[in-house]
């Protein structure tokens, strides 16, 4: 009987990064278009006329969720080979163009980094940062109705059981008494919880008299590593 030769299995194709930016960012768009498009369907049924502060509100967000795409797509575009990002200095920078995006003389926010430097997978990257988006977004419309400066603490740990742990809260007022999980989710909440899904982690919500947290839990299949600060 004739041997053959050994042949080695072929290695698993290693993804290409810009082929899985693009991919991402394209996602990314397609969600943005259709959030302004169920925006647009609430606007047509609301009865009052809007008022200035919710044209605005409504305005914001948008650009918002654009100045987001940039970045995501910046932040994709520089992966490194082995696909892992360093979440610390992009969230910074998110954060700095959300404020610039979302402050105005009557609403300052400041942002305030703490923890450690997360590290995700680049497929991680585009769930985590929309989250972060559309937090900072309900946090500058309900946080402090009455314009007091608003302060929003991100940060970043490795919980006892092995998932990392990013938390975003604001100092203002949290959710009101009469408010229902599941009844009350805006637009912005059905978004999270479902790119939380998409993540295959979990957002949990934490309201209080002295703010509101969202902690999003990513499984431990998801972590890559955590630099001390």
């Amino acid at each position: 009987m004739d041997i053959l030769p050994f042949k080695h299995p072929h290695p698993a194709p290693v993804p290409d990064p810009i082929a899985e930016a693009h991919h991402r960012i394209a996602n990314s768009l397609a969600l943005l278009f259709s959030t302004v498009r169920m925006q647009t369907v609430t606007v047509k049924k609301k009865a009052e006329p809007f008022s200035n502060a919710e044209v605005r509100h409504l305005l914001d967000g948008v650009a918002a969720r654009i100045g987001t795409m940039g970045q995501l797509h910046r932040i994709l575009s520089r992966v490194s080979s082995d696909g892992v990002v360093s979440l610390r200095p992009h969230l910074e920078e998110i954060t700095d163009m959300l404020v610039a995006a979302l402050a105005c003389p009557e609403q300052q926010v400041r942002v305030v980094h703490d923890g450690c430097d997360c590290q995700v997978e680049m497929r991680q990257v585009q769930p985590v940062v929309l989250i972060l988006c559309e937090i900072f977004i309900n946090a500058m419309k309900y946080a402090h109705p009455t314009g007091v400066p608003l302060v929003m603490t991100v940060d970043c740990w490795r919980a006892p059981d092995g998932r990392l742990v990013l938390s975003i809260s604001d100092d203002g007022i949290g959710l009101p008494e009469n408010f229902a999980p599941g009844k009350n989710h805006g637009l912005g909440f059905k978004v999270m919880h479902s790119l939380a899904a998409e993540l295959g982690g979990e957002l949990q919500m934490q309201s209080s008299e002295m703010g509101l947290t969202f902690s999003l839990l990513l499984p431990v299949t998801a972590v890559v590593g955590i630099k001390l600060a």
